[in-house]
């Protein structure tokens, strides 16, 4: 190589684009056949582990078999006086974080945009890879027959599972669109990119990246812990407000509860761009992770929405333990006056129509007896005088009896219902806490529950306590803003101590950076 600036092998460069986390990226031309590419350089640094190069080698090796129209194409990868360099198309257009900052597409084109990146990840994952490092800067606007396409770049670092180093998943990634499970050492799989376009769907709408933060640390306990606030539906009247449950599964910390494949994601994706589409009662989010074997190429079959069905057995195991507790008097009492039930439900016959006489005939008179003679009055003995009454001693100081303590006066309110309990959040907080704490014990899945108990918590000013419900929520699978969402009782609060001056509910404190 004669001059790195000027040439690398046989590519003559252009310009320099840029620069990124593991090498340069220039402009050049292929002497031989004429052809602009995009040239790549990679510091061996950033390849972790002895074998780092050569395991770069065979995932280039499988990304450069990738063809698809939202995917950028590999050409060549070589080394050049010990340069590792990678050739690949050029893509013209402007990435993604340009389109944003200038405000370039409207919401309706962006959900577009973001559903074709889900198009080209999900022939990725369906070729046995996963990109793990999808960013703006890593989606720019090509065209494809004439019309603006997304291209998604860097697809030659993408990773094979099981063929990164120890402790080398967070450091390869973006940390803002990093995946919680990447941090906590899980296993990884295609839902991390899943999460990835959540991000990237929350920052294309709202207009600020939802886990920004300004240490690595800060940024990777708000992936892990925190929720992003809802999108201004106001601001985005042109698409449909189900896109606010869309964004809230892409961003589930627990990958078994976003979306299955980036097929599904990109569906509900463009459905959202109509304004009067409503999703279903809930967003399907099975635990199937979106990568299937390689060769294999077949989309798995969609499981059945069982979450409805969860949530209604509780609601009907309650309503049947009374029944079996009656159960043998019921069945007593309808065996023992079964007959006689039974027989004053049959209906009565007829009665026979009495006959008519056909000639009237006068009443005879009817003999009286005689009377009968009453005997003479029997004479009363006198009466026998009684002895005089004895005089009794008097009687002593009479102590007066104990009064019954009066019944106690329950001093606070009973609801029998969670609508009552709701309904009493601002005038009597204490008495639906009373039924809200065994609800919440007895059902730790029912959402709304876990949402009202909040509500009363911190209306009793009792700020501790709440934040502990809201860790308790957290745990229970009821994650703090997609419960928000759906309770507006719970949505308020948050609003009103998010404007307080001085807000009660303050965040946790930042982790320990994670090591690298």
């Amino acid at each position: 190589m004669a001059n790195s600036t000027d040439r690398i092998g046989k590519f003559e460069i252009i310009e320099r684009l840029g620069e990124g986390s593991m090498g340069e990226v220039f402009l050049a031309r292929d002497t031989i056949i004429g052809r602009e590419v995009a040239i790549k350089t990679i510091r061996r640094t950033s390849q972790p582990g002895p074998d780092g190069p050569a395991r770069l080698f065979r995932e280039i090796q499988a990304a450069s078999r990738l063809n698809h129209p939202n995917l950028v194409t590999i050409h060549e990868f070589g080394e050049k006086e010990g340069l590792l360099f990678m050739v690949m198309e050029h893509v013209s257009g402007p990435d993604l974080g340009t389109l944003l900052r200038e405000h370039g597409r409207t919401p309706r084109e962006l959900l577009e945009l973001l559903a074709q990146v889900c198009d080209g990840l999900a022939y990725a994952h369906q070729q046995g890879l996963i990109h793990r490092n999808l960013k703006p800067s890593n989606v720019r606007l090509g065209r494809v027959s004439g019309r603006p396409a997304a291209k998604i770049l860097d697809t030659g670092l993408t990773r094979v599972p099981g063929n990164d180093p120890a402790g080398a998943a967070a450091h390869l990634a973006t940390l803002e669109y990093t995946a919680p499970e990447v941090f906590q050492g899980g296993k990884i799989d295609g839902r991390a990119d899943i999460f990835a376009v959540g991000v990237l769907l929350h920052e294309a709408l709202s207009g600020c990246r939802p886990f920004a933060g300004e240490t690595p640390a800060d940024i990777a306990q708000r992936v892990l812990h925190e929720h992003p606030a809802p999108l201004d539906m106001e601001l985005l009247s042109d698409i449909s407000p189900a896109i606010q449950g869309v964004l809230a599964h892409a961003l589930s910390k627990d990958p078994a509860r976003r979306f299955a494949t980036p097929e599904t994601l990109a569906a509900s994706l463009r459905s959202a761009r109509n304004p009067d589409w409503t999703a279903q009662a809930e967003l399907p989010a099975p635990a199937q992770p979106s990568l299937v074997l390689p060769g294999l190429n077949l989309p798995r079959p969609a499981r059945p929405d069982r979450t409805a069905t969860r949530r209604i057995w509780p609601w009907i195991l309650a309503a049947l333990v009374p029944l079996a507790a009656g159960g043998g008097y019921g069945w007593r009492a309808m065996r023992q006056p079964g007959r006689q039930r039974a027989a004053a439900a049959l209906p009565a016959p007829p009665l026979p129509a009495a006959p008519v006489p056909a000639v009237p005939r006068p009443a005879e008179p009817v003999p009286q007896p005689p009377p009968v003679p009453q005997p003479p009055p029997v004479p009363q003995p006198p009466p026998v005088p009684q002895p005089p009454p004895v005089p009794q001693p008097p009687p002593a100081a009479a102590v007066p009896a104990p009064r019954p303590a009066p019944a106690a006066t329950p001093s606070k309110a009973s609801y029998a219902t969670l609508d009552q309990a709701g309904g009493a959040l601002a005038k009597d907080p204490q008495g639906a806490l009373a039924f809200l704490e065994p609800a919440v014990a007895a059902e730790p899945e029912n959402e709304r529950a876990a949402a009202l108990r909040i509500v009363a918590l911190y209306n009793l000013a009792r700020y501790g306590a709440c934040s502990k419900a809201i860790h308790e929520a957290r745990e229970a699978g009821h994650p703090l803003w997609p419960m928000a969402l759906k309770n507006p009782a719970l949505r308020r609060m948050l609003e009103q101590d998010a404007a307080a001056p001085q807000p009660h509910l303050t965040r946790p404190k930042p982790a320990p950076a994670p090591a690298p």
